[in-house]
């Protein structure tokens, strides 16, 4: 049987008026943060119930703002980007980091990607 996985950011808008992007670091690659689909769950609630149980992200805090679909390994991947306003940037558990639209821009070009995701 093979697991469907779902991936997503979130773009941190902080105070300051600076742009910090959600990623999982594997080592010195960075990607976006991704979960196994549940088969009781939709494919955004299981994104959503990953954003709460392993990185601790109160849900009510995020708007939708973009999904569109990426290829990985022949397979599809949702993308979900998720936007949230805070001073500033929140911790995150190990593996997990806040970085700059520069390193986001680096994860696009390694993905292929179906419609392009807007970041305004």
């Amino acid at each position: 049987m093979v697991t469907k996985q779902v991936s997503g950011t979130i773009m941190l808008h902080l105070e300051d008026g600076s742009k910090r992007f959600l990623v999982h670091e594997i080592g010195n690659e960075r990607e976006f943060a991704r979960t196994d689909t549940k088969a009781e769950n939709t494919v955004l609630a299981s994104f959503l119930n990953f954003l709460k149980s392993t990185l601790h992200i109160d849900v009510n805090d995020i708007r939708l703002v973009e999904l569109t679909n990426t290829q990985s390994q022949g397979s599809n991947l949702p993308l979900y980007v998720f936007e949230m306003v805070s001073p500033e940037a929140t911790e995150l558990p190990e593996g997990f980091a806040w970085e700059s639209p520069e390193s986001v821009r680096k994860i696009l070009g390694t993905i292929e990607i179906e419609g392009v995701p807007l970041f305004e």
